[in-house]
């Protein structure tokens, strides 16, 4: 498949406000090039399903300009969907069809050649690895198998453009490892993939770009290594024993005055220290405790990824990623040494 030279996805000033008041996008400007694997990432209510449902016409925006490849969502909604797949999180399957009548019917629906029925369908099965239950009533499947067959079906048409709405939440590792399999041979072949996930290690490993959402408002748009490289900094957690009160402003000056400067954030039992790099060698900032005879539970050591950027913009771990392991520890007065609570 040519690349084509417009932008795939074209948003500006985008709005989207519900009954109840609640404004899920907030003001989005997105511009996303064709031939690109592209994550969205944001915590729930972040806004990623109203935004995919807005760019498929599904639902309409009350303020701002949409363009999906070179078509209104709403106005164009009949050739945009010849062109595009869509799968929300909700695969409204009939679950007293098997997987290979499923199949059949959304060809037909399609208005696909009904000579390349068989052969078409076949790939599917394969790429997708449907062989074991697709002659299976729907109703009896996992939800890692409904999972795939409904991919298989938005798929099934060539479309120029993907999006997928959290489609790794069902699937085992290895279904997952096959899911981004897919979607990398999809992109290398022209088509342009958008995919809300809370995975950032895939994200971070598999995508050309990422969209930080938060609070219905884009954070950050880039490669995912250039958000790492922008907005990374080495982070280091101590998780004191109790509570600071007294003397915390002297407390952060101190810490603020150590080699490199670093940002200092002091959060009742938890001190974050943020710095281009850790220290060699000893972390001095476990002297200044000791000075101030406040005993620590544990220290950790992060490395600027993905997941530390965006703690670093949202000021929060992202539901569903790993808690960070200590890297060395210790502590006083009963801390326990690296003992979690």
């Amino acid at each position: 498949m040519m690349p084509h030279s417009e932008p795939a996805i074209r948003v500006e000033g985008l709005v989207k406000t519900f009954a109840n008041g609640f404004r899920a996008l907030d003001g989005i400007d997105i511009s996303i090039p064709s031939g690109e694997l592209v994550a969205l990432v944001g915590a729930n209510g972040s806004g990623k399903s109203t935004l995919l449902k807005v760019l498929f016409g599904i639902i309409e925006a009350d303020a701002g300009t949409v363009q999906v490849l070179g078509l209104h969502p709403r106005r164009d909604r009949f050739a945009l969907s010849a062109q595009v797949g869509y799968a929300g999180q909700d695969a409204a399957l009939d679950p007293e069809l098997t997987g290979r009548e499923t199949l059949r019917l959304f060809y037909a629906l399609r208005g696909l050649q009904p000579a390349m029925r068989r052969e078409r369908i076949e790939q599917l099965v394969e790429e997708y690895d449907l062989g074991s239950f697709y002659d299976r009533q729907v109703w009896t499947y996992s939800g890692g198998q409904r999972q795939r067959l409904h991919l298989a079906l938005e798929t099934m048409h060539n479309p120029r453009l993907l999006m997928l709405d959290e489609p790794t939440t069902s699937l085992d590792p290895e279904g997952r490892r096959t899911l981004w399999g897919a979607l990398a041979a999809m992109r290398d072949d022209g088509h342009t993939i958008v995919v809300s996930t809370h995975d950032l290690s895939d994200a971070a490993a598999r995508c050309d770009r990422v969209l930080l959402l938060r609070a219905g408002r884009l954070l950050a748009s880039d490669a995912p290594e250039n958000l790492v490289a922008l907005h990374g900094k080495a982070r280091a957690v101590i998780t004191l024993e109790r509570p600071v009160w007294e003397g915390a402003d002297n407390l952060q000056r101190d810490l603020s005055a150590l080699p490199g400067s670093p940002e200092v954030v002091i959060d009742r039992r938890t001190i974050t220290l943020w710095r281009d790099h850790h220290p060699d060698g000893a972390e001095h900032a476990l002297e200044i405790l000791s000075a101030y005879d406040i005993p620590y539970q544990r220290y950790e050591r992060l490395e600027p990824d993905l997941a530390e950027v965006y703690f670093r913009l949202t000021g929060s771990v992202l539901e569903g990623e790993a808690q960070p392991r200590p890297q060395r520890g210790g502590g006083r007065g009963g801390g326990g040494g690296n003992r979690r609570r």
